[in-house]
């Protein structure tokens, strides 16, 4: 029998974009030498209508193939990974309803809160660490998406969205239970995000985003007002880019 899945982790997110990500990003003194690089590709079916809007089929149905690679060291030894994400989480069978790992691959279930609504959100993931390149799913990618109704014709003909250009940092901050992961998204086309994230239980979110922002603005960085989830505003860019 199929049912919801349930999360007992949580990840609390603040986003910021354009001219607020840059506030962000100075006022936190960050150093892009001094983060992680990676070029991230996005995967989805571009619709376009008369009037130029795009829509994203698959986006639509909650779901998200995300490769991400390692833009520092030698070429041949740069790690990639590939993920799979279900936002928000359908029902799905067992034994899809936990978490569960292997060898090279890892499914987990997370509750999303992304300000300034902070909303929780169930999302499903499945990350590997893959060889090429190219949108090459593995295994148990397949069947998490079987197991979501996505049906191969879902998966034909797909446009490679990016690169983005991303920077990572993981900071201790004080007043945080746990590590701070800060992310930074370029985009040729201008677009830019900073996006502040920590992770908790569940039962302690609550408290958590309210410490989260508290930190943010003892260092001087005002939580937006209006928040903007940066994959969907990425993508979105992107493809109108790839008609181009």
């Amino acid at each position: 029998m199929a049912e919801s899945p349930a999360a007992t982790a949580a990840e609390i997110k603040i986003s910021f974009a354009g001219a607020e990500a840059k506030a962000a990003f100075d006022a936190l003194e960050l150093d892009r030498d001094e983060g992680s690089r990676r070029a991230i590709h996005f995967w989805d079916r571009p619709q376009w209508a008369d009037d130029d809007t795009v829509t994203l089929p698959l986006l639509e149905q909650g779901v998200i193939l995300r490769r991400r690679r390692d833009e520092e060291g030698p070429a041949a030894e740069r790690e990639t990974d590939l993920t799979v994400k279900l936002r928000p989480c359908p029902v799905l069978p067992e034994p899809w309803r936990e978490n569960r790992e292997g060898e090279d691959w890892k499914f987990k279930i997370e509750q999303d809160r992304t300000g300034p609504e902070f909303t929780p959100m169930v999302s499903a993931s499945l990350e590997a660490q893959v060889g090429p390149p190219e949108l090459v799913l593995v295994e148990q990618q397949r069947e998490l998406l079987d197991a979501a109704r996505l049906t191969e014709a879902d998966l034909a003909d797909l446009t490679a969205l990016g690169p983005v250009h991303a920077v990572k940092w993981k900071e201790e901050w004080d007043e945080l239970p746990g590590k701070v992961a800060i992310e930074e998204w370029r985009t040729d086309n201008g677009l830019r995000f900073l996006e502040v994230s920590v992770r908790s239980d569940v039962a302690d979110a609550d408290e958590v985003q309210t410490q989260l922002e508290q930190a943010l603005r003892d260092r001087d960085v005002t939580p937006p007002p209006f928040g903007e989830r940066k994959t969907e505003a990425v993508m979105t860019a992107l493809a109108r880019d790839a008609r181009l």
